[in-house]
């Protein structure tokens, strides 16, 4: 089977964004939150699995391309084998060893179209291959945005878990957030982001994924999850000016460092609202800025919660994206309590 540790962390994204279709008014009432910071472990297996890779295969005739006559592309997510849900990459081994070199007829979804195709493995060395590699899983660290204790809902790192080949959100079959302590960092400097370095603490979950999403991971906790209470700032009432971050450099213990926002751009994507400037000596000195793995780290103005830091500028690490407050709690609420959102 095949295991990627995949780095829930910030890291600059590229290509087209879609604009948030509305943008919460100043008037609008926004709940209570209890604001976090704190890091966690994310365990995220793949609704489906992933094609990472497709290769030739070496058979008595020459290289046969069985994928590739398929049909099959990267980033495509294989659901089903002759009529029979596939969640792991066993699964599809197994099919293919046990073909007898006969088609395969594979449940695909690409994007938004689902296809039916068929897959003929070749024999190769005595067994039956099909050229495919494929993914089933995803780890690693994040922070944690808040604890919704009205819905007992949570949201982390701002940004969705991606698949480090394909670029694309890694669809989530079940999932679940776990403890972690952090041990030490690496420094960031320009044009090589530092990160947290830290380690699964218990394999007890806090909670269970609900959803990947462009603007975070969002699921439900297993007990009251621990934070500050704060209400959310509107997005429209968001500005300029300074901040500051919650998050945790050592240990399980957040702790605020300041910083700045110097743009606001409600309609950008959405988990690029806000560019973010640190300002904390400290937290220069010792972290050289944002660090891979704060994504979701609070970003707290006035007393209210604004946002989540997002990404870092690979050539510039005391700056980066931050994510509106005001949406990754409508999508929270849109998912653990629908009549509510």
């Amino acid at each position: 089977m095949t295991a990627v540790l995949c780095c829930v962390l910030a890291l600059p994204l590229a290509g087209a964004v879609e604009r948030p279709l509305e943008v919460p008014a100043a008037a609008q009432q926004m709940p209570q939150v209890l604001v976090s910071g704190q890091p966690f472990g994310l365990k995220l297996f793949t609704d489906g699995v992933v094609v990472v890779g497709t290769a030739q295969v070496t058979t008595q005739a020459g290289l046969e391309d069985p994928a590739g006559e398929a049909g099959i592309q990267v980033g495509d997510v294989i659901e089903a084998v002759d009529g029979t849900k596939v969640s792991s990459n066993g699964e599809i081994a197994a099919c293919i060893e046990h073909s007898g070199g006969a088609a395969l007829s594979l449940s695909v979804r690409r994007g938004e179209q689902a296809l039916s195709l068929s897959l003929t493995p070749v024999a190769s060395g005595g067994v039956w291959r099909a050229g495919l590699w494929v993914r089933d899983s995803a780890a690693g660290v994040g922070t944690l945005t808040f604890y919704d204790p009205q819905t007992g809902g949570f949201a982390g790192l701002g940004h969705g878990v991606t698949d480090p080949d394909t670029g694309a959100l890694v669809p989530l079959g079940e999932g679940d957030i776990v403890p972690v302590t952090v041990h030490g960092f690496q420094k960031g400097v320009s044009g090589t982001p530092g990160e947290l370095h830290g380690y699964f603490s218990s394999d007890t979950p806090l909670g269970d994924l609900l959803a990947n999403t462009a603007q975070g991971v969002y699921g439900t906790a297993a007990a009251p999850l621990s934070g500050t209470q704060m209400e959310v700032c509107p997005a429209a009432d968001v500005h300029t000016g300074p901040v500051q971050i919650l998050c945790t450099l050592e240990g399980s213990e957040p702790a605020f460092y300041d910083a700045r926002i110097d743009l606001v751009d409600l309609y950008s994507a959405e988990s690029r609202n806000l560019v973010l400037r640190i300002t904390d000596e400290k937290l220069l000195k010792e972290a050289g800025g944002i660090l891979q793995g704060m994504s979701g780290s609070p970003i707290v103005q006035d007393g209210r919660l604004v946002g989540a830091v997002t990404h870092v500028f690979v050539s510039d690490p005391k700056r980066g994206y931050g994510i509106l407050a005001a949406y990754m709690v409508k999508n929270e609420m849109a998912l653990t309590h629908p009549a509510a959102a």
